[in-house]
């Protein structure tokens, strides 16, 4: 589905990140820490690393922590070098030295990207390691033939070194939305029935806490005004095909006004990503609903599950399983889940819509070849979605369906195989550079997705 303002912080994450390894000497056994130096950090202050770290005077230190926290700091994204030793000291104890050398923390970098109904670049400043204490600040815009939005978005994940963080958004967007015919069949290739330009001016605020360290829970308050424009026939299209007669206005797809709500979610994530190889898992569980007490025109609620698993191989190899499970009442046109596009390669952006949604992402990578930091990776995919209507739509007054939606059984199943190439740079988390070539199994169609700058497959 189409997500609002949460794609600031994640973006965020593009611009700027990835570490490079050190290694140290281990302690043979737990001794107690009397003493943290920080070195080398030129940028990101003392405070910030030992909270990143984890780590405090008088705790135990041994090889398992040695682990840990090593873990930690590269997930940061901040450092391009990571080392961790220690000294005995008299009387005693052990003085833990962390070596935290700074990456250049700011970006400014164009985007281009060429994908089914969507063509257009972008421009974004990114800066990863604000103040040196590891905020976050994002500027992007983009203008495109299917989707064209700005996004400022700020995220603080300490406040003044404790556990809370807090992060606000603004996303406004202008997108042409293009409304397919529902499946009837599993072997149905589907063709587009309506378009329709719709404009959404969202802004967010969140407040989180960290539990355990890897254990986040978050409120997120939203507001977004939703309008309609220029809603029209596909070509080849009549008006019996949206459920009108001959020469009668052709219905925008939902209801306009203020969309409102409230979020909270549940995110437990321990990835690490070294150079474009992911380790780790990442469960994340959220339940939003409107706030017709506060003048939401809408009134639905949602619930999703979504959780990432990577495991790497052979020292370069890398396997990643991503799985989507979401479930809406009521939902308003912007709010519907979607799938196709580059979660599910090999069909159109946004084919298959719904308020009930199961999808899966199954990729494995492999090194092609690496010089002077540049390295090109080579991948294979299978995607899987199952996106439809399970609701009373008659009783949908807000929302104006495609006949036939809501039929089907397994109908709008649909699942695609396929390859890409990914280019990253040792500086940068996420690729500089995606072609992903994907093959519908159903549909029997092939789709190309590029994108050239900070992107995200």
């Amino acid at each position: 589905m189409t997500r609002r303002g949460i794609l600031g912080p994640a973006v965020l994450s593009v611009v700027l990140g990835a570490s490079a390894l050190g290694a140290w000497p281990a302690t043979a056994a737990a001794e107690r820490i009397r003493e943290i130096a920080v070195i080398d950090n030129t940028k990101t202050t003392s405070e910030t690393v030992r909270y990143i770290a984890g780590v405090e005077e008088g705790e135990d230190w041994d090889d398992d922590r040695t682990e840990e926290v090593r873990a930690d700091l590269v997930s940061s994204g901040l450092f391009k070098q990571v080392d961790l030793y220690t000294e005995p000291m008299a009387g005693g104890g052990v003085r833990l030295n962390i070596v935290a050398v700074d990456k250049h923390s700011w970006a400014i970098a164009p985007t281009f990207y060429n994908q089914p109904t969507n063509q257009g670049g972008g421009l974004g400043f990114g800066e990863n390691n604000l103040f040196g204490e590891n905020k976050k600040l994002l500027l992007y815009g983009q203008a495109a033939t299917g989707d064209s939005f700005f996004i400022g978005a700020f995220v603080d994940p300490s406040i003044r070194g404790t556990r809370l963080s807090w992060a606000g958004d603004l996303f406004l967007r202008y997108e042409r939305v293009i409304e397919y015919e529902a499946p009837r069949s599993l072997r149905d290739r589907v063709a587009p029935v309506r378009e329709s330009k719709l404009m959404y001016l969202n802004g967010a605020a969140k407040l989180g806490v960290t539990l355990f360290r890897s254990l986040t829970v978050e409120q997120r308050a939203r507001a977004a005004k939703v309008a309609f424009y220029r809603t029209g026939l596909a070509e080849g299209r009549s008006e019996l095909d949206v459920g009108v007669a001959p020469g009668d206005p052709i219905p925008e797809p939902g209801a306009e006004g203020w969309d409102v709500s409230t979020e909270t979610s549940l995110t437990f994530d321990r990835r690490a990503n070294w150079y474009g190889i992911t380790r780790g898992a990442r469960l994340k569980l959220s339940y939003e609903q409107a706030l017709t007490a506060l003048g939401s025109d809408f009134d639905y609620y949602y619930a999703t599950f979504s959780f990432e698993l990577a495991q790497r191989y052979f020292a370069r190899h890398n396997l990643i399983l991503r799985g989507t499970l979401g479930y809406g009442d009521d939902l308003p046109f912007q709010q519907e889940y979607t799938s196709g596009g580059t979660t599910l390669r090999g069909y159109e952006n946004k084919e298959f819509r719904g308020d009930v949604k199961a999808g899966g992402n199954l990729e494995y990578s492999i090194p092609f070849f690496t010089v002077r930091g540049v390295a090109v990776r080579g991948l294979g995919f299978f995607d899987s979605a199952y996106t439809r209507f399970l609701d009373d739509l008659d009783d949908n007054t807000f929302r104006h369906y495609l006949p036939g939606e809501g039929k089907g059984g397994l109908a709008p199943l649909r699942n695609s195989v396929g390859g890409g190439i990914r280019l990253y740079v040792r500086q940068i988390v996420l690729p500089l550079l995606g072609l992903d070539v994907g093959y519908g199994i159903e549909s029997r169609g092939v789709e190309v997705y590029l994108a050239i700058g900070l992107n995200d497959f």
